[in-house]
């Protein structure tokens, strides 16, 4: 008789445990569904910025650079800035911000809104103790895309984008301090990568990604007929018969970034 009441309340013990486990887990995973979807619940607005490393292409990139004995011309293949083959840059940085807003519920399509800035650069051991070297600089506005595939409630997501952008470029050569300055002019490029977000909480992702970006795709000048004036040199990147370029100079560059992302309530 005691042996069948112990029987008895283990059973009744064993079946409130099941009980309890089925409520707890189902209580989990509603919570799980809702932390998952609160983000829907937010504004479609989202702010991102990003911080990376360049490398240039094309005739953005050059590594022979010198100087006159008198410490005061700088060449790239042994031409001046206003006319040489390539630009004479190996590296540089680039610090980006983007506006989105969600077209799409979950995240899938995003426009977006960029400003951003990238430093193309070549630095070399100069015949003193400073260094000589070339700056190519792009302040850019850019207007374009962010598509999702998975949304943007996973815990990691994947994104592509793309940018037509506005760059005002210019640069410098300089060695103690500037020697010869581009004038800065408008040219039209664009912008194209990948991004993979890595969910922190459910306003802020943090995120890294690949990107490559051509600044002067359109809008290429020979600048034929401009003079230089002092240390001040027109921004030459398509070639003519009469200015001194060879072919076109284009100012091409991939990036590797981190940055964070930032939802809006």
């Amino acid at each position: 008789m005691e042996a069948k009441r112990r029987k008895g309340s283990m059973l009744k013990i064993k079946s409130v445990l099941l009980i309890l486990c089925v409520i707890l887990t189902s209580s989990i995973f509603a919570q799980s569904k809702i932390s998952k979807n609160s983000r829907e619940t937010f504004s479609r607005i989202e702010l991102s910025f990003s911080i990376g490393y360049s490398r240039p292409l094309l005739e953005a990139y050059g590594n022979n650079v010198t100087i006159n004995s008198a410490e005061d011309v700088l060449t790239i293949d042994g031409k001046k800035l206003i006319d040489s083959d390539n630009l004479g840059t190996n590296k540089g940085y680039g610090v980006q911000t983007y506006l989105k807003y969600s077209l799409l519920k979950k995240g899938y399509v995003k426009a977006l809104f960029n400003l951003g800035y990238n430093a193309l650069t070549g630095n070399y051991p100069g015949p003193s103790d400073y260094d000589i070297g070339v700056r190519i600089q792009t302040f850019s506005v850019g207007l374009g895309a962010e598509v999702n595939p998975l949304g943007h409630n996973s815990v990691v997501y994947p994104a592509v984008f793309g940018l037509m952008r506005m760059n005002f470029m210019g640069g410098e050569t300089y060695h103690k301090a500037g020697l010869d300055f581009f004038e800065v002019k408008p040219r039209y490029g664009y912008t194209a990568g990948f991004k993979v977000y890595f969910r922190v909480k459910n306003t802020i992702d943090l995120f890294t990604g690949y990107s490559y970006s051509y600044d002067n795709t359109w809008g290429k000048q020979t600048e034929d007929n401009i003079t230089t004036t002092g240390r001040t040199i027109p921004f030459r990147d398509e070639k003519s018969a009469v200015n001194g370029l060879t072919s076109n100079r284009r100012v091409a560059y991939w990036g590797l970034y981190l940055g964070m992302n930032f939802f809006f309530k």
